[in-house]
Parts: structure tokens; C-alpha cells; sequence
């Protein structure tokens, strides 16, 4: 056919068809115009890029999850579709890393210890939801989804293996951290904006989970100092040391307990660059608060050096013998009391009811703790973690999941050890692995691998920096490399 005929043909039927979208917008329905919408988007987006559609997906799940926190995990892309982005996310991604592996006649994971960890704690899993699906319907998927969101671990570690798509989804992680830095000072000044009127159908697009916005600083500060320490230094110790401060100054107790985890695998492997930084960013900031609050006579300095002092008191005052400057203060306190007894309860009841196989997905872990810490609590009461990861797993799947997890988290630790003691390791690689350990951290005191906001950075995370340290590396879709030495 003539190219300028078929020029005026495409034309002429793409103008048919913004016509026909643009009835139908106005005529109310939305669901067909945003599915083709989204299709034109993941088209233009497939030409620049020159990357599969699932790469570019999860490149934006990252940002969406690391920026718009809550806000963005509530948002159902196709109103008669009752899909969250996770899930749609995950059923394109998944599908196409099925149908590529299956042309190519290739695995779907690697066989080292990790990838078999993972596979064990999907398996296990599923093998005790579907049991539990008939007696609790949809409340078992739904506590089900702090194991298939896994399988972002294998999307990730697939495409994390070719040279331009790993290139991508870590330039969309490290633009997702710097991004959120800025966002997380102005969701604090300007709530009602984000809440009311930055929204989408009513939800707001950007909506920061007070304890998992500092934990993805805190992942962000080791991304950001490692993937630009060779050709932009000095900015990646500036955005690094402004993150590292952020989470210093905010109430988040768990993402501080990450920070100090990775710093401890930078300093067990002899990485003194981020933990250095850190120390000097935290001396110089307490020296100028001591010097502000004893010459300056500063009354907000003297605030700010109380309240650290009654954070640090906080972490181990579980029966509130501490005398606290502000209820604020006192409240971190009583929460951990609350862990403890919450914890205590799902150990007794798993125990006596299930410690092989656990209580199940869609049973109620918090119901026998409020009739121990407040019973007038259990009408507006409404989170079905244990506020920890680690007794989720227990509660719910019993010694077995235990011990699943126990084996993933091992697995790990033996990568990242011997990733870092490697001095021939990616730098990004680097990155992500002290990154994955900051969120499983915070996982251990929150409610962050039981949703979407966490468990889809940090397994994708986890991925990413498995391929990293794949023993076959391709520059570019389909050009395989001998595999570097030490991987």
C-alpha cells in the first residue's frame, strides 16, 4: 500500500476513534475510554522506550507505590473491574514473563537457594488458602496477598537480567525516592490538597502511610548513595544525607531500625562510605541542636533534643515508666505494649489451635487481642496484621510458614553477604540489596509485606537485585554474556 495512503487511513480511523472515546466520556461510562487510553499510553510508552509493556509497568507500579503510597494502592484503573493496581500490575507482568519464558523454552526463576526460598513460600501458601477460601471467602485472598505478591520477585529478576531494562527500573526507583522526599514535606504542610482535592474518582492519588513514607527514605538514601556515587558524588551524598535526616527528625521508629540494619551489612562487608556519611550528618545536625539550644537559647532546638530523647527512651519503655515531655511521646510507648500483647495473643492462640499449619488466611488475628487490650475497640477496629510480618507468617501458616520465611530471610542474608563482600558487585546491586533489608526491617514492627505499598517495592526490590547478580548477563533483550566472575 501506498505510505501516504496508509498514513491518511491510520489518520483518519485514530480521529473515528477519539471521536467515539470522547462521546463516550461525556456520555458518563469511563471503562472503555480508559482501557483505550491506557493502551494508546502503553503504546507510545513501548516505542520511546523500546522496552516489553511489563517492564514499563513495573517501572511505574515503583513510583506509584513509593509516591503515592496508600492513595495510589486504592485506585481501581477500571471502575467496573475490581482490580487494584498490584493485582492488574501483576497479572500483565506475570503473563508476559509466562508467555516469554514459554517461547524461549527457558525456567521461570533461577535455581539458587533465594529463588527456591521464594518458590517455597508461594507454594506453601497457596497450599493452605485453598482450604481456607470456602470458609472465608474473599477475606482469605485477601490475607493471602502477603504471599502471592511475591511473585513480583520472579517479574522483577527477569527483567532485571537484560542491561536496559534493569537500567530503566532503577532510573524509575531512584526518581520515585528523590521524588517522594519533597512530597513527604508537602503532604505534611498541605494535607486537605492531597486528601480532597489531588484525587481520582474521589481517592486521593497521593496519601503517605505515616510509617511506610520514611521507610522508603530510608531504602532511598542507600539507592541513591550507591547508584550515583561514580558520576554524580556529590549529589547522591546530598539527596542521601537529606533522606538520612528526614528519618532521623521523623517519628517512624521502624524505618530508623532498617537505616541502622543496612548500615550494619555496609559496615560488616567494609562499605564505609554511606555509614560515614551518616555518622557525620548525625553529629553535625545533634552539635548544632546542643549549640542552638545552650547559646542560642532556642526553645524549639530544646523541644527538638527533648523529643529525640524521649524517642530513644521510647524503644525499650514497654511498661511506660518513662516520664515523657508530650502525650506524643507516651503514645510510641504504649505501642509497644501493644505489639507485645498482640503478639503474645496470635503466639497462644496459633500454638493451641494450629502450630503446624497456623490458624489460616481469613482468620481473625485481632479478635482474641482486643478482648485482651480494649475490648471497647472492636467496632472501629479494622487491621488484621500483628504489625509484624513475622507473626503474620506464624499466624497464619504456623511452624511451616515460619519456617519458610525463616528460610527466604537467610537465603537473603547469604546473597547480600557475599554481593557485598564482592568489590566487583554492581553498585546498584549494592543499593538494593541494603534497600530490601531496610523495608523487611520495618516489615518486622509494621504493616507493610501484608499490602501493596510495601510488599510490591520490596520483593520487586529483592528481584531487581537477585538479577543483578544473575550468572548471565544480557546488555540488551536476547543478547546473552558469559557471566561476570563472582556472581
Amino acid at each position: 500500500m501506498n505510505p501516504r495512503i496508509r498514513g491518511w487511513l491510520i489518520a483518519g480511523g485514530s480521529a473515528l476513534l477519539a471521536i467515539w472515546i470522547g462521546w463516550l466520556i461525556a456520555d458518563g461510562p469511563l471503562g472503555l475510554a480508559t482501557l483505550a487510553a491506557g493502551i494508546s499510553l502503553a503504546a507510545i510508552l513501548v516505542r520511546l522506550t523500546r522496552l516489553p509493556i511489563a517492564v514499563i509497568l513495573l517501572g511505574l507500579l515503583l513510583i506509584g507505590y513509593v509516591v503515592g503510597n496508600r492513595g495510589f494502592a486504592q485506585i481501581m484503573p477500571f471502575s467496573a473491574l475490581p482490580l487494584f493496581p498490584a493485582e492488574l500490575g501483576l497479572a500483565v507482568c506475570l503473563g508476559w514473563l509466562v508467555i516469554q519464558t514459554a517461547m524461549r523454552r527457558a525456567q521461570l526463576w533461577q535455581h539458587d537457594a533465594l529463588n527456591w526460598a521464594v518458590v517455597a513460600w508461594l507454594a506453601l501458601g497457596t497450599a493452605r488458602v485453598l482450604p481456607d477460601i470456602p470458609r472465608y471467602g474473599l477475606m482469605a485472598l485477601r490475607d493471602y496477598a502477603m504471599v502471592y505478591y511475591a511473585a513480583f520477585f520472579f517479574v522483577a529478576q527477569h527483567q532485571a537480567i537484560q542491561a536496559r531494562a534493569r537500567k530503566y527500573l532503577v532510573v524509575c526507583l531512584g526518581l520515585a525516592v528523590v521524588a517522594l522526599l519533597p512530597v513527604y514535606f508537602l503532604f505534611q504542610a498541605f494535607p486537605r490538597f492531597f486528601l480532597i482535592t489531588m484525587t481520582v474518582r474521589g481517592v486521593p492519588l497521593i496519601f503517605l502511610k505515616g510509617d511506610l513514607a520514611p521507610t522508603f527514605l530510608a531504602a532511598g538514601a542507600v539507592i541513591v548513595f550507591h547508584v550515583l556515587r561514580e558520576r554524580h558524588r556529590l549529589l547522591g551524598c546530598v539527596l542521601a544525607a537529606a533522606m538520612f535526616l528526614t528519618v532521623l527528625a521523623g517519628d517512624s521508629r521502624a524505618s530508623l531500625a532498617g537505616m541502622v540494619v543496612a548500615s550494619g551489612w555496609l559496615l560488616l562487608t567494609r562499605r564505609w562510605g554511606l555509614p560515614a556519611l551518616q555518622a557525620g550528618v548525625a553529629t553535625f545536625a545533634l552539635a548544632g541542636l546542643v549549640t542552638a539550644a545552650i547559646l542560642g537559647h532556642s526553645a524549639a532546638a530544646e523541644a527538638r533534643l527533648q523529643a529525640i530523647t524521649d524517642r530513644a527512651a521510647s524503644l525499650a519503655d514497654v511498661y511506660q515508666t518513662y516520664a515523657y515531655s508530650n502525650e506524643e511521646d507516651a503514645y510510641k510507648a504504649d505501642n509497644n505494649r501493644f505489639r507485645l500483647v498482640w503478639w503474645r495473643t496470635v503466639a497462644e492462640e496459633t500454638l493451641s489451635q494450629g502450630p503446624v499449619c497456623g490458624l489460616g488466611f481469613g482468620y481473625d488475628l485481632a479478635k482474641g487481642f482486643l478482648q485482651i487490650y480494649d475490648p471497647e475497640m472492636n467496632d472501629d477496629f479494622t487491621v488484621r496484621s500483628p504489625h509484624s510480618i513475622v507473626w503474620s507468617a506464624f499466624g497464619r501458616m504456623g511452624f511451616i510458614g515460619l519456617a519458610a520465611f525463616t528460610a527466604m530471610v537467610g537465603t537473603m542474608g547469604f546473597r547480600t553477604w557475599r554481593a557485598l563482600r564482592d568489590r566487583l558487585t554492581d553498585p546498584a546491586a549494592v543499593g538494593l540489596w541494603c534497600a530490601a533489608w531496610v523495608v523487611l526491617t520495618s516489615a518486622c514492627f509494621g504493616v507493610v509485606l501484608e499490602g501493596p505499598m510495601g510488599s510490591v517495592v520490596f520483593w520487586s526490590v529483592l528481584g531487581m537485585a537477585n538479577g543483578i547478580e544473575a550468572h548471565t548477563m544480557t546488555p540488551d533483550i536476547g543478547s546473552p554474556l558469559p557471566a561476570k566472575n563472582g556472581s
